[in-house]
C-alpha cells in the first residue's frame, strides 16, 4: 500500500493505520497484514459492514500476542471484529479445512503490509465443495431453528434474515467458484447466478440484501412470500451443492 493515507477511503485508511501500528509492534515477527471482506470488494457500508483484517505472524506465542493487546482493543472499540491472527505455518496448513475462507480472501483482498499470503498455497476444488456442503447444511439447520423460535415475532424474523444473508452470500460465491465462475463479487450478481443454477427465485434474497445495504429494518410475517422464498432458496442451494462433484458437474 501507499504511504499516502490521505488519498484512501476512510475505511481503508483506518485499516492501513492498524497495519502500520502492527508493523511497529511486531517488527520482524509480522509476515503479512491483509484487508479482506466487503471493504476489499468495494461494498463497504459504514455502520453495517465490518473491517476484516488478516494478520500473519512468525510467532503466535502469548508473549508475542500481548504486545498488540492495546491496539486490538482500540480496533474492536470502533466496532470492528478482532484481527484474524494466525502463524504463517497455521495459515499454509489450513487450505484443506478452511478452503472457503481462504478462497474468499484470495478473491478480494488488499495487502496492507508484508508478503503475499497466498504464495505457494493451492485450494483444492474437492476441499472447497465438501466444506461448502457442510457449511450450507449447518447454516440451514440454524436458520430453521431460529425460524421456529421467531415465527411469531415479525421484527426478530426480519432481523434473522438480514443477519444471516452475509453468511449465505459467502457460500453462494463458493457455489459459483465450484461451477467455474470465480471472481463474481457483486452481491446481486452472485444471487442471480446461483438462482439460475439452483432453480429458485432471486427476489426474496435480493430484497433482504437491499434492506441490509440500506440499514432498513424488516418486519415480516412467518408465512410471507419473502420468508418462504428465502428458506426455499437456501434449501435449493443445499440440494444443488449436494449433487455437485469435482469439476462442477452433478452426481448421477
Amino acid at each position: 500500500m501507499t504511504n499516502d493515507a490521505g488519498q484512501m477511503p476512510p475505511e481503508l485508511r483506518r485499516a492501513q493505520e492498524l497495519a502500520w501500528q502492527l508493523e511497529a509492534i511486531f517488527e520482524a515477527d509480522l509476515v503479512s497484514a491483509v484487508l479482506y471482506g466487503s471493504a476489499a470488494r468495494g461494498e463497504y457500508r459504514p455502520g453495517v459492514s465490518d473491517l476484516n483484517v488478516l494478520v500473519l505472524l512468525r510467532d503466535v506465542s502469548p508473549a508475542t500476542l500481548r504486545r498488540a493487546s492495546q491496539a486490538a482493543r482500540a480496533w474492536v472499540a470502533e466496532r470492528n471484529p478482532p484481527p484474524l491472527v494466525m502463524s504463517l505455518d497455521e495459515w499454509r496448513r489450513s487450505a484443506d479445512v478452511w478452503a472457503i475462507e481462504l478462497a474468499d480472501i484470495q478473491d478480494a483482498n488488499i495487502r496492507l503490509s508484508g508478503a503475499d499470503p497466498f504464495e505457494g498455497i493451492t485450494i483444492r476444488p474437492e476441499d472447497l465443495r465438501l466444506q461448502c456442503e457442510r457449511e450450507l447444511k449447518g447454516k440451514q439447520i440454524q436458520l430453521r431453528e431460529r425460524y421456529l423460535l421467531f415465527a411469531g415475532e415479525p421484527a426478530e424474523l426480519g432481523d434473522l434474515l438480514v443477519k444471516s444473508f452475509s453468511t449465505f452470500l459467502v457460500l453462494f460465491r463458493t457455489v459459483l467458484r465450484l461451477s467455474g465462475e470465480p471472481g463474481v463479487r457483486d452481491a446481486e450478481t452472485v444471487v442471480r447466478r446461483v438462482a439460475d443454477q439452483a432453480g429458485f427465485s432471486p427476489g426474496p434474497l435480493l430484497e433482504v440484501h437491499r434492506a441490509r445495504a440500506s440499514g432498513a429494518k424488516l418486519r415480516i410475517e412467518a408465512d410471507s412470500p419473502l420468508v418462504v422464498g428465502y428458506l426455499d432458496a437456501v434449501s435449493r442451494v443445499v440440494n444443488h451443492v449436494d449433487r455437485l462433484v469435482h469439476g462442477g458437474g452433478a452426481r448421477a
